[in-house]
């Protein structure tokens, strides 16, 4: 017996020293990663708060079951085990010692799983150093950190509390349940008086609990009224506010009534408290709104709430970071022709179907950037293998693997086909080659890979200690060979983009799009990051991916370098009080690194943070402003091939890039255009109409009509509109929707653009045609024989095709696309 025992008990140590080692090595993989990408002192912040929050946790909860566990260890006397010898049977005590024991061990194991997670330390940093915001709510007068930095803190060690009680009491029943001092006996349940004490103690803990959930109550009503759409009223100023203070106060009250009472064996006290307290609490929520509003000095509903609905809309416009909307003369464009070069004619999704059909990528398109250049503005298209291809275990050098198509976004061919912009004369093929990419989206696994010069951001394994500590954390003893251990070794983790940001900032909200930059020869992702909060008082709730949030401020963006992993956050100069408690704990996360200059002006506008304040200002208007009662619109008049997350952008007249959202009033009729702009200081602009536009479905149907009008669909395919988008002109906005000929197995076409202004809507083959401008000068093909002959043949089979239709019009765009391409050889 005792042998089995003790074969037992090694088997148990080992698998714990096991388990151990393995968190003992996740963590010392996870420092080489955070000191290879140079902020080891990040994690060591992060470590020292998540260890905090999850002993701290551990210890009081593992001390709280353990009370209660040695309390009912007082409660028996002797615990006898029957144990046979032979054909006898024998009593057997188990000691005093064992059973204490037992509570130790137990509470030490319910105490590991009552820690909170170490993941939850961003709430403990802010609620330990959050910057104020330096603004006090009208009805408790706190300063507003305390809603967005404590009360989140405080919920957490609420519902902690209520999870360690509600688990200490069902484990203390089920024990007194084995034992004769709790048991059902005759129809009746027996409970002894040792018992009876420690459930009523239990009980008027649970009181003490819920008169905290009370308390977080009259603060939550700041953050979810009773009115439409969570807004604050009348009635929660009046009514729910004071009744859950009072309720706190009165729980607390009742608590000790019942554990007085309880305590001394009068049950029945203690139950009516009990009973009269939840009756209390029912009709008070119920009955107190009411009452309120039956007996307001303001019998309109209407005047009533309307002071209400301006505090809404006055913290709304601050917790989207209205004030900081400038107006919007200095993006608009002067003319046509500037329009020509600032909108594109092509939807991401069509660009992508096309270049895969007509085999023009290397594989899978990775991503869809925008660039601006002397031809206008340009898509920048990036792919890469496949799935399965440098993914997993490791990731060799494939120089071909990895390229960027650039296309002229407002063009096509005769054919209708995406036209490239010209490579460069050292280039041998349009597409220009990219050095492997270790880093992109989504991409599972980790990469072992040589690399002496030490560019990768990675840790090394050329010691004994990094390899074994991988190997463990990994569970790959491969890893130990002594081929790894060569010089320059690397291991590199956390490939994915969104998966690397978020190990380094874990406190901001990621952009719903991760956009390519292509800066020379190198590829860069990169992602906007917010500072958001769910908890901030009296403004509307605006949905940012899978969250609700009632603040967001754009912090800054994420950039990753997609060949050697390193991550450069950039922060706006003012990020607000949530992401400046950020920059003061993590300096040198957010110090400025050796980012080129070209990808800093080409970073992407912030649209997430755009959206949010389009649909403020629709809503409720800048401030000083009446509330406009509008929305924006929900159909942009695309087909469902086409509705894509990742919107095409367009030049702004400052040459960087931007994105165009309309406003529309309560009747849908275009008020403005809210403007985002890019660069390393990204901002939004307000571009109001002097007199609302017309109905957006009309306009969205008229360009759809003009362009089904002019534009027949052929046999073997369909045809299907893209996205209406919006160019800022100075006499109004510019509307432009592209219609493809979309076949089952071969790349659609760009068959018809329609723009109108005003009233007024024109069609053509692409966009310079649509509004009678001349396309942009500069070469549409890379000038190798191939690609020249290819090119020849195509317009030449596009003119013959328009003779046999009688098509003219296609003839003659052709002749001059024959005309241009041999004049620019012949230079």
């Amino acid at each position: 017996m005792r042998a089995r025992r003790g074969v037992i008990l090694a088997v148990a140590v080992i698998a714990l020293l096991l388990l151990a080692g393995r968190a003992v090595a996740g963590m010392y993989a996870e420092q080489q990663w955070y000191a290879a990408l140079g902020v080891p002192g990040v994690w060591r912040h992060e470590a020292m708060l998540a260890g905090v929050l999850r002993g701290v946790s551990g210890l009081l909860g593992a001390l709280f079951v353990f009370a209660n566990l040695y309390a009912v260890r007082h409660s028996v006397v002797s615990l006898v085990l029957p144990r046979r010898v032979a054909n006898i049977e024998i009593g057997e005590e188990v000691p005093g010692r064992y059973l204490v024991g037992a509570a130790a061990v137990l509470s030490v194991l319910l105490g590991a799983v009552l820690a909170i997670p170490g993941s939850r330390w961003p709430t403990l940093a802010l609620a330990h150093g959050g910057v104020p915001f330096g603004e006090t709510d009208p009805y408790f007068e706190a300063d507003l950190g305390f809603f967005v930095y404590w009360l989140p803190f405080e919920h957490m060690l609420y519902v902690w509390a209520l999870i360690a009680v509600l688990a200490a009491a069902a484990v203390v029943v089920f024990l007194y349940a084995l034992t004769p001092s709790l048991r059902w006996e005759r129809g009746t349940l027996y409970v002894s008086q040792y018992v009876r004490r420690h459930l009523v103690a239990l009980g008027a803990l649970m009181l003490v609990i819920l008169a905290w959930s009370y308390r977080l109550d009259a603060y939550r009503v700041l953050m979810d009224g009773s009115g439409p759409a969570g807004a604050f009223t009348f009635s929660d100023h009046r009514a729910a506010i004071p009744v859950n203070l009072w309720l706190s106060i009165l729980t607390v009250a009742a608590a000790f009534v019942v554990l007085f009472f309880g305590w001394s064996g009068q049950i029945r006290v203690a139950f009516v408290t009990v009973t009269l307290e939840l009756v209390l609490t029912v009709v008070l929520r119920q009955g107190a709104p009411v009452v309120a509003r039956q007996f307001a000095e303001v019998r309109d509903p209407d005047v009533r709430e309307e002071p209400y609905r301006a505090l809404r809309a006055d913290y709304t416009r601050r917790a989207y970071a209205l004030d900081r909307v400038t107006a919007g003369d200095s993006v608009t464009l002067p003319g046509a022709a500037a329009a020509m070069a600032s909108l594109p004619a092509w939807d991401p999704a069509a660009i992508e179907r096309s270049l895969t059909r007509l085999h023009r990528t290397n594989g899978v398109v990775r991503g869809i950037g925008w660039s601006t250049s002397r031809d206008g503005l340009v898509a920048v298209v990036v792919d890469g293998p496949g799935e399965g291809i440098g993914d997993g275990e490791r990731a060799g050098p494939a120089p071909e693997a990895w390229s960027v198509t650039r296309l002229r976004a407002a063009e096509a061919d005769a054919r209708g086909d995406p036209v490239r912009v010209a490579a460069p004369a050292a280039v041998e093929r349009a597409e220009q080659s990219l050095p492997p990419v270790l880093v992109y989206d989504s991409v599972p696994g980790y990469a072992v890979l040589s690399d002496s010069l030490g560019r990768v951001a990675a840790p090394e394994l050329g010691s004994t200690l990094s390899r074994l500590a991988f190997a463990w954390s990994l569970q790959n003893f491969r890893l130990l060979s002594t081929d790894v251990a060569r010089r320059g070794a690397r291991i590199l983790t956390h490939r994915g983009v969104r998966e690397r940001v978020r190990q380094l900032v874990p406190f901001f909200e990621q952009g719903s799009v991760v956009t390519p930059i292509v800066a020379a020869d190198s590829l860069y992702w990169a992602m906007d990051v917010y500072a958001a909060s769910a908890d901030y008082p009296l403004s509307e709730h605006i949905p940012l991916g899978d969250r609700d949030c009632s603040y967001l401020h754009h912090a800054g963006a994420a950039v990753v370098n997609a060949h050697t992993g390193r991550v450069s956050i950039l922060l706006d100069v003012d990020p607000g009080p949530i992401a400046e408690s950020w920059r003061r704990r993590f300096p040198s996360l957010f110090a400025p690194g050796a980012l080129p200059a070209e990808v800093a002006a080409s970073l992407p506008p912030a649209l997430d943070a755009a959206r949010a304040q389009a649909a403020v200002i629709a809503g409720y208007g800048l401030r000083g402003e009446r509330p406009r009662n509008g929305h924006l619109p929900w159909n942009a008049g695309a087909d469902s091939v086409l509705r894509e997350d990742a919107p095409a952008l367009v030049s702004l007249r400052s040459g960087v890039l931007g994105w165009t959202q309309p406003v529309l009033d309560s009747t849908d009729r275009v008020v403005g255009l809210v403007v985002a702009s890019g660069g390393r200081t990204s901002e939004t602009h307000w571009l109001p109409l002097t007199s609302p536009g017309g109905r957006w479905n009309t306009l969205v149907e008229d360009l759809r009509r003009a362009i089904d009008s002019t534009t027949a669909a052929p046999r073997d395919g369909r045809l299907v509109h893209g996205a209406v988008r919006v160019a800022p002109l100075a006499g109004g906005p510019l509307l432009a929707q592209s219609a493809y000929v979309w076949r089952q197995d071969a790349a659609p076409s760009l068959a018809r653009v329609a723009v109108a202004v005003d009233t007024t809507v024109r069609t053509g083959h692409d966009l310079a045609e649509a509004l009678g401008v001349s396309p942009p000068p500069g070469d549409t093909l890379a000038a190798t024989p191939r690609d020249f002959r290819e090119r020849v043949a195509a317009l030449y089979d596009a003119m013959r095709a328009a003779l046999q239709r009688g098509d003219w019009t296609a003839f003659g765009r052709a002749w001059d696309a024959l005309g241009r391409l041999l004049a620019r050889e012949r230079h």
